[in-house]
Protein backbone atom coordinates (compact mmCIF):
# COMPACT_ATOMS: atom_id res chain seq x y z
CA UNK A 1 0.00 0.00 0.00
CA UNK A 2 1.32 3.23 -0.99
CA UNK A 3 2.14 5.60 1.90
CA UNK A 4 1.35 9.12 2.32
CA UNK A 5 1.10 11.24 5.63
CA UNK A 6 -1.83 13.24 4.07
CA UNK A 7 -4.37 13.65 1.16
CA UNK A 8 -5.76 16.31 -0.80
CA UNK A 9 -7.58 17.85 -3.49
CA UNK A 10 -6.94 20.06 -5.79
CA UNK A 11 -10.09 21.62 -7.08
CA UNK A 12 -10.13 22.55 -10.63
CA UNK A 13 -12.46 23.96 -13.24
CA UNK A 14 -11.19 24.57 -16.64
CA UNK A 15 -11.58 27.90 -18.28
CA UNK A 16 -11.79 27.64 -21.97
CA UNK A 17 -11.82 31.68 -21.92
CA UNK A 18 -7.76 31.62 -20.52
CA UNK A 19 -6.00 32.07 -23.05
CA UNK A 20 -3.45 29.30 -20.93
CA UNK A 21 -5.04 26.82 -19.30
CA UNK A 22 -3.31 25.49 -15.69
CA UNK A 23 -1.83 22.67 -16.73
CA UNK A 24 1.39 23.22 -15.65
CA UNK A 25 0.87 24.54 -11.99
CA UNK A 26 -1.08 21.37 -11.61
CA UNK A 27 1.30 19.27 -13.01
CA UNK A 28 4.03 20.51 -10.58
CA UNK A 29 1.96 19.97 -7.59
CA UNK A 30 1.10 16.73 -8.26
CA UNK A 31 5.00 15.45 -9.11
CA UNK A 32 5.51 17.75 -6.17
CA UNK A 33 3.51 16.23 -3.57
CA UNK A 34 5.06 12.64 -2.92
CA UNK A 35 8.31 13.94 -2.21
CA UNK A 36 6.87 15.58 0.79
CA UNK A 37 4.40 12.32 1.29
CA UNK A 38 1.36 14.15 0.07
CA UNK A 39 -1.36 12.57 -2.40
CA UNK A 40 -3.02 14.68 -4.59
CA UNK A 41 -6.29 14.11 -6.95
CA UNK A 42 -7.34 16.50 -8.93
CA UNK A 43 -11.46 17.68 -8.59
CA UNK A 44 -13.70 19.46 -10.40
CA UNK A 45 -16.19 21.18 -7.71
CA UNK A 46 -18.80 20.65 -10.50
CA UNK A 47 -19.02 17.04 -9.90
CA UNK A 48 -19.41 17.59 -6.10
CA UNK A 49 -23.01 17.19 -4.47
CA UNK A 50 -23.37 17.89 -0.67
CA UNK A 51 -26.37 17.77 1.34
CA UNK A 52 -27.22 19.65 4.26
CA UNK A 53 -29.75 18.25 7.22
CA UNK A 54 -31.89 19.35 10.05
CA UNK A 55 -29.34 18.62 12.78
CA UNK A 56 -27.68 16.25 10.96
CA UNK A 57 -24.07 16.36 9.87
CA UNK A 58 -23.65 17.59 6.25
CA UNK A 59 -22.77 15.25 3.64
CA UNK A 60 -20.76 15.35 0.52
CA UNK A 61 -20.70 13.24 -2.75
CA UNK A 62 -17.89 12.72 -6.05
CA UNK A 63 -19.59 11.40 -8.86
CA UNK A 64 -22.87 10.43 -6.93
CA UNK A 65 -20.88 8.52 -4.51
CA UNK A 66 -20.82 9.41 -0.83
CA UNK A 67 -17.02 10.96 -0.05
CA UNK A 68 -16.46 8.27 3.16
CA UNK A 69 -12.94 9.75 3.94
CA UNK A 70 -12.52 13.30 3.26
CA UNK A 71 -9.57 15.20 2.07
CA UNK A 72 -6.93 16.24 4.61
CA UNK A 73 -7.14 20.02 3.00
CA UNK A 74 -8.01 21.31 -0.62
CA UNK A 75 -5.93 23.26 -3.10
CA UNK A 76 -8.25 25.82 -4.72
CA UNK A 77 -6.85 25.82 -8.48
CA UNK A 78 -10.10 27.68 -9.77
CA UNK A 79 -9.23 31.49 -10.52
CA UNK A 80 -11.42 33.36 -12.84
CA UNK A 81 -13.59 30.01 -13.15
CA UNK A 82 -14.47 30.42 -9.79
CA UNK A 83 -18.47 29.91 -10.05
CA UNK A 84 -21.10 30.50 -7.46
CA UNK A 85 -21.38 26.55 -6.76
CA UNK A 86 -17.84 25.97 -6.67
CA UNK A 87 -17.58 28.49 -3.95
CA UNK A 88 -20.57 26.85 -2.38
CA UNK A 89 -19.07 23.20 -2.76
CA UNK A 90 -15.49 25.10 -0.81
CA UNK A 91 -17.71 26.24 2.00
CA UNK A 92 -19.38 22.45 2.49
CA UNK A 93 -16.20 21.01 2.81
CA UNK A 94 -14.78 23.96 5.53
CA UNK A 95 -17.79 23.14 7.31
CA UNK A 96 -16.72 19.52 7.64
CA UNK A 97 -13.31 20.80 8.86
CA UNK A 98 -11.35 20.32 5.91
CA UNK A 99 -8.35 23.24 5.55
CA UNK A 100 -8.34 25.26 2.58
CA UNK A 101 -5.23 27.12 0.86
CA UNK A 102 -7.22 30.06 0.71
CA UNK A 103 -10.45 29.99 2.25
CA UNK A 104 -14.03 30.21 0.24
CA UNK A 105 -13.99 33.99 2.00
CA UNK A 106 -10.49 35.01 0.43
CA UNK A 107 -11.36 33.46 -2.54
CA UNK A 108 -14.52 35.55 -2.97
CA UNK A 109 -12.89 38.44 -1.98
CA UNK A 110 -10.02 38.61 -4.27
CA UNK A 111 -12.40 37.79 -7.03
CA UNK A 112 -13.98 41.05 -6.60
CA UNK A 113 -11.12 43.39 -7.79
CA UNK A 114 -12.69 46.47 -6.55
CA UNK A 115 -13.92 45.83 -2.89
CA UNK A 116 -10.40 44.09 -2.43
CA UNK A 117 -8.78 47.44 -3.62
CA UNK A 118 -11.16 49.30 -0.87
CA UNK A 119 -9.65 46.68 1.73
CA UNK A 120 -6.38 47.58 1.08
CA UNK A 121 -6.95 51.63 0.95
CA UNK A 122 -8.79 51.33 4.74
CA UNK A 123 -5.76 49.28 6.15
CA UNK A 124 -3.89 52.48 4.30
CA UNK A 125 -1.97 50.62 1.49
CA UNK A 126 -1.36 52.29 -1.19
CA UNK A 127 -3.25 51.47 -4.73
CA UNK A 128 -4.25 53.37 -8.11
CA UNK A 129 -7.08 56.04 -7.48
CA UNK A 130 -10.26 53.74 -8.90
CA UNK A 131 -14.17 54.83 -9.83
CA UNK A 132 -16.99 52.31 -10.33
CA UNK A 133 -18.99 53.72 -12.96
CA UNK A 134 -22.58 53.28 -14.24
CA UNK A 135 -24.12 54.59 -17.53
CA UNK A 136 -24.47 57.24 -18.44
CA UNK A 137 -20.93 58.11 -17.47
CA UNK A 138 -20.00 61.07 -16.07
CA UNK A 139 -16.94 62.38 -18.06
CA UNK A 140 -16.35 65.26 -16.90
CA UNK A 141 -15.78 63.46 -13.12
CA UNK A 142 -13.52 61.06 -14.54
CA UNK A 143 -11.32 63.81 -16.42
CA UNK A 144 -10.86 65.63 -12.77
CA UNK A 145 -10.21 62.69 -10.52
CA UNK A 146 -8.17 60.38 -12.83
CA UNK A 147 -7.24 62.33 -15.75
CA UNK A 148 -5.85 60.73 -19.32
CA UNK A 149 -4.93 58.32 -20.32
CA UNK A 150 -7.14 56.03 -18.15
CA UNK A 151 -7.53 52.46 -17.81
CA UNK A 152 -10.63 50.69 -18.46
CA UNK A 153 -11.80 47.11 -16.67
CA UNK A 154 -14.33 45.10 -16.33
CA UNK A 155 -15.14 43.25 -12.54
CA UNK A 156 -14.00 40.04 -13.35
CA UNK A 157 -11.17 39.54 -16.12
CA UNK A 158 -7.81 37.22 -16.02
CA UNK A 159 -4.36 37.09 -17.63
CA UNK A 160 -5.03 40.49 -19.13
CA UNK A 161 -8.67 39.94 -20.40
CA UNK A 162 -10.63 43.07 -20.08
CA UNK A 163 -8.73 45.62 -19.62
CA UNK A 164 -8.22 48.86 -21.62
CA UNK A 165 -6.33 51.87 -21.92
CA UNK A 166 -7.77 54.81 -23.20
CA UNK A 167 -5.44 57.56 -24.09
CA UNK A 168 -7.62 60.55 -24.64
CA UNK A 169 -11.35 61.44 -23.20
CA UNK A 170 -12.48 61.09 -27.07
CA UNK A 171 -11.14 57.21 -26.54
CA UNK A 172 -12.65 56.83 -23.47
CA UNK A 173 -16.07 58.22 -24.60
CA UNK A 174 -15.96 55.91 -27.54
CA UNK A 175 -15.23 52.79 -25.52
CA UNK A 176 -18.16 53.53 -23.39
CA UNK A 177 -20.68 54.28 -26.17
CA UNK A 178 -19.61 50.49 -27.53
CA UNK A 179 -19.81 48.58 -24.15
CA UNK A 180 -23.53 50.74 -23.28
CA UNK A 181 -24.75 49.83 -26.85
CA UNK A 182 -24.28 46.08 -26.35
CA UNK A 183 -24.40 45.58 -22.67
CA UNK A 184 -25.78 48.29 -20.60
CA UNK A 185 -25.36 46.55 -17.41
CA UNK A 186 -21.92 45.91 -17.97
CA UNK A 187 -19.88 46.47 -14.52
CA UNK A 188 -16.62 48.84 -15.13
CA UNK A 189 -14.57 50.52 -13.16
CA UNK A 190 -11.55 53.64 -14.70
CA UNK A 191 -8.24 53.55 -13.15
CA UNK A 192 -5.75 55.79 -12.27
CA UNK A 193 -3.04 54.96 -15.32
CA UNK A 194 0.26 55.11 -13.93
CA UNK A 195 3.11 56.19 -16.66
CA UNK A 196 6.22 54.72 -14.70
CA UNK A 197 4.54 51.58 -15.14
CA UNK A 198 3.62 51.16 -18.82
CA UNK A 199 4.46 48.33 -19.79
CA UNK A 200 5.76 47.07 -17.16
CA UNK A 201 4.85 45.79 -13.49
CA UNK A 202 6.17 43.29 -10.87
CA UNK A 203 4.07 40.18 -9.68
CA UNK A 204 5.37 39.01 -6.30
CA UNK A 205 3.99 35.42 -5.04
CA UNK A 206 3.62 35.00 -1.80
CA UNK A 207 2.55 31.97 0.90
CA UNK A 208 2.23 32.59 4.60
CA UNK A 209 2.90 36.03 4.15
CA UNK A 210 6.03 35.62 3.18
CA UNK A 211 7.64 36.08 -0.42
CA UNK A 212 8.67 33.03 -2.61
CA UNK A 213 9.26 35.18 -5.53
CA UNK A 214 9.63 37.93 -7.31
CA UNK A 215 9.96 39.37 -11.14
CA UNK A 216 9.37 42.10 -13.07
CA UNK A 217 7.66 41.77 -16.27
CA UNK A 218 7.87 43.46 -19.50
CA UNK A 219 5.23 43.98 -22.20
CA UNK A 220 6.40 42.48 -25.73
CA UNK A 221 4.40 45.39 -27.15
CA UNK A 222 1.78 47.92 -25.64
CA UNK A 223 0.83 48.55 -21.87
CA UNK A 224 0.14 45.07 -20.73
CA UNK A 225 2.99 43.51 -19.02
CA UNK A 226 1.04 39.90 -18.75
CA UNK A 227 3.45 36.97 -18.58
CA UNK A 228 0.49 34.80 -20.51
CA UNK A 229 0.63 37.44 -23.28
CA UNK A 230 4.38 36.95 -24.45
CA UNK A 231 6.03 39.65 -22.08
CA UNK A 232 9.37 38.84 -20.79
CA UNK A 233 10.49 38.28 -17.48
CA UNK A 234 13.24 38.95 -14.89
CA UNK A 235 14.11 38.77 -11.16
CA UNK A 236 12.51 41.39 -9.14
CA UNK A 237 15.23 42.30 -6.34
CA UNK A 238 13.04 43.47 -3.09
CA UNK A 239 13.82 44.13 0.01
CA UNK A 240 12.44 44.31 3.73
CA UNK A 241 9.95 47.53 2.94
CA UNK A 242 8.34 45.53 0.49
CA UNK A 243 8.36 42.20 2.63
CA UNK A 244 6.28 44.55 4.63
CA UNK A 245 4.02 45.76 2.58
CA UNK A 246 3.19 42.32 0.93
CA UNK A 247 2.86 40.88 4.77
CA UNK A 248 0.31 43.54 5.26
CA UNK A 249 -1.58 42.64 2.05
CA UNK A 250 -1.65 39.28 2.92
CA UNK A 251 -2.94 39.86 6.31
CA UNK A 252 -5.39 42.41 5.27
CA UNK A 253 -7.00 40.22 2.95
CA UNK A 254 -6.48 36.75 5.03
CA UNK A 255 -4.87 34.63 2.14
CA UNK A 256 -2.46 31.79 2.50
CA UNK A 257 -1.17 32.05 -1.01
CA UNK A 258 -1.25 34.61 -3.57
CA UNK A 259 0.21 36.56 -6.45
CA UNK A 260 0.16 40.12 -6.06
CA UNK A 261 0.87 42.96 -8.54
CA UNK A 262 2.31 45.82 -7.76
CA UNK A 263 2.89 48.89 -10.11
CA UNK A 264 5.61 51.51 -10.14
CA UNK A 265 4.76 55.17 -9.13
CA UNK A 266 7.23 57.35 -8.42
CA UNK A 267 5.10 59.33 -5.62
CA UNK A 268 4.53 56.23 -2.93
CA UNK A 269 7.34 53.64 -5.07
CA UNK A 270 5.09 50.81 -5.43
CA UNK A 271 1.02 50.60 -5.67
CA UNK A 272 -0.59 47.54 -5.50
CA UNK A 273 -2.70 47.06 -8.39
CA UNK A 274 -4.78 43.52 -7.52
CA UNK A 275 -4.37 40.24 -5.56
CA UNK A 276 -4.57 36.40 -7.67
CA UNK A 277 -6.06 33.94 -5.02
CA UNK A 278 -5.01 30.80 -7.27
CA UNK A 279 -1.72 32.19 -9.19
CA UNK A 280 -0.18 31.07 -12.08
CA UNK A 281 3.89 30.32 -11.32
CA UNK A 282 5.43 28.63 -14.43
CA UNK A 283 7.00 32.50 -15.16
CA UNK A 284 7.80 32.70 -11.69
CA UNK A 285 9.54 29.12 -10.84
CA UNK A 286 11.57 29.50 -14.57
CA UNK A 287 12.55 33.48 -13.84
CA UNK A 288 13.37 33.12 -9.98
CA UNK A 289 14.47 29.26 -10.33
CA UNK A 290 12.60 29.04 -7.12
CA UNK A 291 10.02 25.62 -6.32
CA UNK A 292 6.57 27.40 -5.48
CA UNK A 293 5.06 24.01 -5.67
CA UNK A 294 7.65 22.56 -2.77
CA UNK A 295 6.67 25.88 -0.95
CA UNK A 296 3.11 25.14 -1.36
CA UNK A 297 3.58 21.87 0.47
CA UNK A 298 6.13 23.06 3.02
CA UNK A 299 3.19 25.57 3.99
CA UNK A 300 0.93 22.02 4.63
CA UNK A 301 3.34 21.20 6.75
CA UNK A 302 2.70 23.94 9.12
CA UNK A 303 -0.75 24.25 8.57
CA UNK A 304 -1.69 20.68 8.76
CA UNK A 305 0.58 20.23 12.26
CA UNK A 306 2.91 17.64 10.17
CA UNK A 307 6.04 17.33 11.95
CA UNK A 308 9.55 15.81 10.54
CA UNK A 309 9.35 13.46 12.77
CA UNK A 310 5.72 11.67 11.77
CA UNK A 311 6.70 12.18 8.28
CA UNK A 312 9.94 10.32 9.15
CA UNK A 313 8.05 7.29 10.64
CA UNK A 314 5.30 7.42 8.16
CA UNK A 315 7.14 7.53 4.98
CA UNK A 316 10.45 5.56 6.54
CA UNK A 317 12.55 8.64 5.97
CA UNK A 318 16.10 9.51 7.63
CA UNK A 319 15.22 11.48 10.99
CA UNK A 320 14.98 14.37 12.51
CA UNK A 321 16.29 17.07 9.49
CA UNK A 322 17.24 14.86 6.47
CA UNK A 323 13.05 13.28 5.99
CA UNK A 324 12.39 15.49 3.39
CA UNK A 325 13.86 14.14 0.47
CA UNK A 326 15.20 17.01 -2.34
Amino acid sequence: MEKYVAQGWILYRPDKSLIKQESYEIDRLKETAPRYGYRIQVVNPDELSFVIGMGGKPDLFLKGEHVDILPDFVIPRMGSATSYFALAALRHLEKLGVYSLNSSEAIALAQDKLLHLQRLSDAGLPVPKTILVQFPVDIDLIEKEIGFPTVVKTRVGTQGSGVHLCETRQALNDILQFVEANNPEAELFLQQFLPESRGRDVRVLSIGGLIVGAMERIAAEGFKSNYSQGGRARPFEYGPKNELAVADTMKVLRMDMAGLDYLYDDEVGMRILEVNSSPGFEGLEKTCEVDVAAAVFRFLDVKLKISNKYKARVMGWPEPAECQPA
